[in-house]
């Protein structure tokens, strides 16, 4: 691919792995669940589970993430690397350094 060194765009992949990894993995106070004995007032439950529920939504964010992490290191050992996986396009080198995972092009991520 044009305008990209490939190895160090595995290297960054492989190291953004491992950390949304360590992230994933990590206890968050936020997530556990919450209990009608642990809460003091109906205001201090509904602060907690509101907690518990932006902690839930940041998990899966980061999840979404390693999942396309992952795909973009499968992407590199097929040889698709920086390609579209919607319409075939090449994907920007800008877009690519700003974001190693990304697997769509500006044109189709506005798509939605």
């Amino acid at each position: 691919m044009p305008g990209i060194d490939l190895e160090v765009q595995r290297r960054r992949l492989t190291e953004l792995e491992k950390e949304l990894v360590r992230q994933i993995e990590r206890p968050e106070d936020a997530e556990s669940s919450v209990s009608p004995d642990n809460a003091i007032g109906r205001l201090t439950r509904m602060e907690a589970l509101q907690a518990q529920q932006i902690g839930e939504a940041g998990k899966r964010r980061v999840k979404q993430r390693l999942f396309n992490v992952r795909k973009a290191l499968a992407a590199l050992d097929e040889g698709t690397y920086g390609r579209c996986f919607r319409c075939g396009d090449q994907v920007p080198a800008g877009r690519l350094e700003i974001m190693p995972e990304a697997r769509v092009c500006v044109k189709c991520a506005g798509r939605r």
